[in-house]
């Protein structure tokens, strides 16, 4: 009688009592041609060296960006605290000079601006100065670049002269200036109430100074309302912009002048940007040769361990020797790779010791139905004798049937059962249930339940009924005769926080397990029943231990999320104790 049992790349065949292994051949490499589509380490250092040298490129062009609407956010600012300003001058009474300075404080600090209300005569009456010089991004700017060596808003205004002779108050106002040194040009004016303006670049000529015939009062009605700008200071590292506007406060002539800065090098970085191209440029083929030997140098090991792997992959009996020579990331890898080979060995020797004890299990029962056909074969039986055989044949073939049948089971139990459907199973419910059956089987055992009331899982209901059958029948096996078997489903509290296990503890009173045998209580095919009891006589067919009871209910705990533990022991009276835990029901 042949047989043939394949696992994984391995296949075992041969007949009863002679074992023959063999590998499949590795699945074919996919085709050549879709290699160069997935980028290389080459590929990717060449990518790195291109990318660093374009990163300060993109740098300054996001920057710029950035930078690009400052002097019109600035002088929108700047218009809209004059505005406010100016109404809240008209709104206040004149007497009341704290109250009006107190709402020009309040504008300035919530706009971020300098505010200053200046007479026609040059004097200053009020000087609120809420300027912040700086801003998340000037910050951002300063930790990579440095600082910046940027004057305050107080120091460069200071050498613009006297407020009353600057070339947007004047036009505001018309009033005269004298002979002084003109201010830095303006980058931006706009002489109309909108806060933006088209950029130009006046004259030099236009910087001269002028002497016009004093003139009180307001301006005409052609003269405009608010004048904005910006000035950049002469090294370029701080951006001003003001606006200004006339107003009239205790019957004489007044302007208001509101300022705000900002601390950035609008042009300074963006003006490297001729500098950093030409470097990039240089720097082209020093990158490239780079990329290269880094390249070469990070595949080079790689390389050499997919050879020695694809060496094992061929070999009939892959052994765990990588050379584990160097000290980086590839000695840690072929480590890794030794370390599965070791372990595919370790299961390709459990499965070796699997099928042997499997053919082993089969031999006898086999035997049996054999010697059975021979004799029947033969001829010459009486009645007497024909029933003998019958029976031997009946119970071997419910012994290889059983032995199948717990094999499969135990094969989808550890496959994890993922096409079996999942209810709400009551476990102390089915605890009564197997208990109830077994006492029938078990007459001289006696079976004590203890259930709480909420002992709901979530599981394959015919997996959990063999989990309880077969922890039932094994602790009535040992208990013997007078003995007594106790079961006990209780919910408690998991080791996580917020979450309950349910747990059922199958004790009985018979010798208990050795503790050289513990870690082995769970293994396929091992079994101490056959020795434990030999005081045992029970009417009936005997019972020998198939070994795969205990697996198959490890197997069905860990399929639904539970463990399970075993715990023997040698007192007089104590027998072994088994304990399944698995998630309750939320």
């Amino acid at each position: 009688m042949s047989w043939r049992l394949k696992l994984g790349a391995w296949s075992f065949s041969g007949r009863w009592g002679a074992v023959e292994g063999s590998r499949h051949a590795l699945p074919p490499k996919p085709p050549a041609r879709l290699s160069h589509l997935r980028p290389s380490l080459r590929t990717n250092a060449l990518l790195m060296a291109l990318a660093m040298l374009v990163l300060p490129q993109l740098i300054v062009v996001g920057w710029s960006l950035m930078e690009r609407d400052i002097g019109g956010k600035l002088q929108w600012e700047t218009k809209t605290s004059a505005d406010e300003a100016a109404e809240a001058i008209a709104n206040t009474a004149e007497t009341d000079s704290a109250d009006m300075e107190a709402r020009l404080d309040e504008i300035a600090a919530r706009r971020g601006t300098r505010i200053r209300v200046v007479r026609d005569d040059g004097a200053t009456r009020f000087d609120l100065d809420a300027d912040r010089g700086t801003d998340l991004v000037h910050q951002i700017g300063t930790l990579f670049f440095g600082p910046d060596g940027a004057p305050t808003l107080r120091e460069f205004d200071e050498t613009l002269g006297p407020v009353t002779k600057r070339p947007e108050v004047v036009k505001v106002t018309g009033w005269a200036t004298t002979l002084a040194p003109p201010p830095p040009p303006l980058l931006e004016e706009s002489s109309h109430a909108y806060p933006f303006a088209i950029a130009r670049k006046p004259d030099e000529s236009s910087a001269a100074p002028v002497s016009t015939a004093f003139r009180s009062g307001p301006p005409p009605p052609n003269e405009p309302t608010v004048v904005t700008g910006c000035r950049v200071s002469p090294a370029g590292k701080l951006l001003v912009c003001h606006a200004a506007r006339a107003v009239t406060l205790d019957g004489r002539p007044h302007v208001v002048y509101a300022q705000e800065s900002s601390r950035r090098a609008v042009r300074a970085l963006y003006d490297l940007r001729y500098h950093l191209a030409r470097l990039s440029i240089v720097m082209l083929p020093f990158a490239l040769v780079f990329s290269w030997w880094m390249g070469r140098r990070m595949v080079r090991p790689i390389e050499w361990l997919r050879e020695r792997v694809l060496e094992k992959a061929k070999s009939a009996n892959p052994r765990a020797d990588i050379d584990l020579s160097g000290g980086d990331e590839v000695r840690d890898l072929a480590e890794a790779f030794n370390d599965l080979l070791g372990a595919l060995d370790q299961r390709r020797r459990a499965n070796e010791a699997f099928v042997a004890d499997l053919v082993h299990e089969f031999k006898n029962p086999v035997a049996a139905i054999r010697a059975c056909a021979e004799s029947l074969a033969s001829g010459g039986a009486d009645e007497k004798r024909a029933a003998r055989l019958a029976k031997i044949l009946s119970d071997s073939s419910g012994r290889l049937d059983a032995l199948v049948s717990q094999f499969l089971e135990l094969a989808r139990a550890e496959a994890g059962m993922p096409n079996e459907a999942r209810a709400d199973v009551d476990l102390g419910a089915l605890a009564n249930g197997v208990a109830t059956a077994a006492s029938d089987s078990f007459e001289d055992v006696t079976f004590v339940v203890e259930a709480d009331p909420d002992t709901i899982v979530v599981g394959v209901a015919p997996r959990l009924d063999s989990l309880v059958r077969n922890l039932v029948d094994n602790a009535a096996s040992f208990a013997g005769k007078g003995g007594s078997v106790r079961i006990v489903v209780r919910r408690e509290p998991a080791a996580a926080a917020g979450s309950e296990i349910v747990a059922l503890e199958i004790s009985d009173t018979g010798p208990g397990i050795a503790a050289e045998d513990l870690p082995r209580v769970f293994d396929r095919f091992f079994t101490t029943r056959a020795l434990a009891r030999p005081d045992i006589d029970r009417p009936g067919p005997k019972r020998h231990g198939s070994g795969l009871g205990l697996a198959l209910v490890k197997a069905v705990a860990e399929a639904h999320g539970g463990e399970v533990s075993a715990l023997g022991t040698r007192a007089p009276g104590e027998g072994a104790t088994f304990r399944v835990t698995l998630p309750a029901r939320t």
